[in-house]
């Protein structure tokens, strides 16, 4: 890991054009560039590279379906819209990286049952046991370990 002991290590901005080729910096320092004619950040990390804001992944017009964890639909994007919501049917979380959030929001007509992965437990529930949404509702999930998702 790099560190520098300038409270700036390079902050510019102009037109793509003027932008320097390389910033005067040591090895292992950061620089930052706006574009102003392109709306572009750019990053100096050795070599210039673009940046932006990562985008939140959305599944919409989602159908519940299966009577439990092993048939309910997968969700894994991380805003998840559910207009279409049988009676007893539901959603199950797809694992990902501890801190992995998804958000399910149910406009269907039903209850929509929301099952942790094979093998995890959401909140203090059994490993297995979903959690309801009523209608109209929304709930996120945090993946706190390999096996724990919180509800909130």
């Amino acid at each position: 890991m790099g560190n520098s002991t300038l409270i700036t290590d390079y902050l510019g901005y102009g037109t793509l054009a003027a932008r320097p080729v390389a910033p005067n910096l040591p090895a292992g320092c950061l620089g930052v560039y706006y574009a102003t004619d392109t709306g572009q950040i750019q990053v100096w990390n050795g070599a210039w590279q673009d940046w932006a804001p990562s985008a939140i992944s959305f599944s919409g017009s989602l159908v519940a379906a299966g009577s439990g964890q092993g048939t309910a639909a997968a969700v894994s994007s991380e805003v998840n819209l559910f207009t279409n919501v049988p009676a007893g049917t539901g959603a199950v979380l797809v694992a990902g990286l501890v801190g992995t959030w998804r958000k399910v929001l149910n406009r269907g007509g039903s209850a929509l049952l929301v099952y942790p992965p094979v093998g995890g437990v959401i909140d203090a529930l059994a490993a297995g046991v979903p959690v309801a949404i009523v209608p109209g509702g929304g709930a996120t999930f945090w993946q706190n370990s390999a096996t724990q998702w919180y509800s909130e």
